[in-house]
């Protein structure tokens, strides 16, 4: 945790939750994860990965100060006020396996953000092709942070065949993500899926006919794939680098109902656009000191103005 994170953690600790989320202005509350698991797991290069008992204590916690909206309610206008909507990004196994019997189990709704690309495990995202070849070394003793970005995915691919690591292999053996069936049976539960683009660039690297690209293809094959009452797309990584342009085309194609960053709790002037809060930043015992501290950071930067979300 970076030093002012530590400042504003400790210095939020005498206030109480209602305190710092105090004010009409303050955005919805929108947390989100990749995946939950108590095994050791190769994405954890990319994130930290939660176990299944910090994840119940977050939901729980999360429960008892808020209450669970589905999209539909989040995109109807309504008084969003202690309200929150769960996310989950990128479509993995776990989702499927772990995570949704949890929230069936205590009744909160929420969306799955996937990429087409990856859905029944025809490819791997390259942040995720770099995790895994960060455990492979470690496992020989040699330490290593790849963090590759989109623009490296051929040499990613040319390390591991170096090194003997196949990727349809892997794929077939592990299976990391879901199928398209159990995104159906999850969509049957009441769940909603949406897109997360195709397969999950940098956008600050594509250009802005590249990132509609992104976002038209991505959309179509969710509804050529499911019934989606609320068409939603979350920007991969970040909304970072997308222009008033891109919002506008989207708009204009009509292509979503709502779309989402990541920046955490944060006003956005961008209509229909929400910004999300990652719920596995290292540093944080619980998700109660992290939401005290990212309360905080908004208060603190909208009495300088800084707390609206930019993307320059």
């Amino acid at each position: 945790m970076k030093i002012l994170s530590q400042m504003i953690s400790l210095a939020a600790r005498p206030f109480s939750l209602a305190q710092l989320s105090a004010g009409d202005d303050v955005p919805v509350l929108l947390p989100f994860y990749h995946l939950v698991s108590d095994h050791d797991h190769p994405f954890q290069y990319n994130y930290r990965v939660l176990s299944t008992k910090r994840f119940r204590e977050d939901l729980d916690f999360l429960l008892a100060y808020f209450e669970p909206i589905t999209l539909e309610e989040l995109h109807s206008g309504m008084n969003l006020k202690n309200c929150f909507h769960l996310s989950f990004d990128d479509g993995l196994r776990q989702c499927f396996d772990v995570i949704a019997p949890i929230l069936k189990e205590k009744g909160v709704p929420a969306t799955f953000f996937v990429n087409p690309a990856f859905v029944d495990n025809h490819d791997l995202f390259h942040r995720y092709k770099a995790a895994v070849l960060n455990q492979f070394f470690a496992k020989k003793g040699v330490m290593s942070d790849l963090q590759n970005t989109y623009a490296d995915l051929m040499s990613l691919d040319q390390m591991a065949e170096d090194v003997g690591l196949d990727w349809q292999e892997y794929l077939q053996k592990e299976n990391p993500y879901m199928t398209l069936e159990q995104l159906s049976q999850l969509e049957r539960d009441g769940f909603t899926i949406g897109a997360h683009s195709w397969d999950h660039p940098e956008f600050w690297l594509l250009d802005e006919a590249s990132q509609l690209d992104e976002i038209r293809e991505s959309m179509e094959w969710l509804g050529a794939n499911f019934s989606p009452k609320i068409k939603a797309f979350a920007f991969p990584f970040t909304d970072f680098g997308v222009s008033p342009f891109v919002f506008d085309a989207i708009r204009r194609e009509r292509l979503c109902d709502l779309t989402f960053g990541t920046a955490g709790i944060k006003f956005e002037k961008e209509t229909r656009h929400h910004q999300r809060l990652p719920m596995e930043r290292a540093g944080y015992k619980t998700a109660r000191d992290l939401l005290k501290a990212e309360y905080l950071s908004y208060q603190l930067k909208r009495l300088v103005d800084q707390h609206v979300a930019k993307r320059e």
